[in-house]
């Protein structure tokens, strides 16, 4: 048998900065929004540090001071609001190119644009991105939809995990 390797392999540049940001962490009151990354071992690994992952309507839990690490996919602007008025240390790994795209989303809608993203509706960088509008954006993977949009202004983004071909 003859095995090939990848020439390409591993963990992107986002999730290996992440998780090294959360292996820094330990001890209690360290809390992940979400799975850092889709690999069970890993997440294991985080926990016996005392890293706990948790979700949205886990936020009752936190307290002020705790640390909430926000993953590479992002998260809605309502998500860090919530986390500052309940004062804690965030740490935000998202990834850079899903940052530029929240940010062009922010400052367009902000403009008077219709957001338009085009990806998988119920992934979570899409969910976090959408929140950069108020969750006001048309989200299609096929572009679907578009051709109902009477705005003189559009913007249009893509989820960065998405198919190239699509």
């Amino acid at each position: 048998m003859q095995v090939l390797r990848g020439k390409h392999g591993g963990f992107c540049f986002g999730v290996k900065r992440a998780v090294e940001t959360a292996e820094k962490l330990s001890g209690e009151n360290n809390y992940i929004l979400g799975e850092i990354i889709h690999n069970e071992e890993v997440i294991e690994k985080l926990e016996k540090k005392g890293l706990k992952t948790i979700e949205k309507d886990d936020f009752s839990c936190l307290k002020k001071g705790d640390t909430l690490l926000i993953r590479t996919h992002g998260e809605p602007k309502e998500t860090f609001d919530m986390a500052n008025e309940l004062g804690l240390n965030v740490i935000d790994c998202t990834c850079p190119f899903v940052k530029d795209i929240q940010n062009i989303v922010g400052e367009k809608y902000a403009e008077g644009y219709k957001i338009v993203i085009i990806g998988n509706e119920n992934h979570p960088e899409v969910k976090g991105i959408n929140g950069w509008c108020n969750n006001s954006a048309l989200i299609t993977s096929d572009g679907s939809g578009v051709e109902n949009i009477e705005d003189e202004k559009i913007c249009v983004v893509v989820q960065t995990t998405f198919s190239e071909e699509k």
